[in-house]
């Protein structure tokens, strides 16, 4: 989901630098571009970027949380046991004992 959404944001990246880029050709500074390169457009490109690049830092760190929030898992002697049992490593009556052990 979080990749679908970084990636939907790195298909609109181009359409939007170059229509922050783009210049009439009526304009006082003529065909020719922006101040040097470094006129309004420029600008807000270099703000497009960075908004970008920072929307997916946010999403990449989120997505390493999500992954790494289980933690160690922490097992019980009771789930070890019903492990055990259910795997055929010991048999009802083995189980029972063990269990009424772990109890008292």
């Amino acid at each position: 989901m979080v990749l679908k959404r970084m990636s939907y944001i790195y298909k609109i990246l181009p359409p939007l630098s170059i229509s922050a880029c783009a210049k009439a050709s009526n304009s006082p500074m003529g065909s020719g571009g922006h101040m040097m390169g470094y006129g309004y457009g420029g600008g807000l490109m270099w703000l497009i970027i960075l908004v970008l690049v920072g929307i997916g830092v946010y999403f990449l760190l989120q997505v390493s949380k999500s992954k790494g929030s289980d933690g160690p898992i922490i097992e019980t002697p009771s789930d070890i046991l019903k492990q055990r049992y259910a795997s055929g490593e010991i048999d009802k009556a083995e189980f029972d004992r063990r269990k009424k052990d772990l109890k008292s």
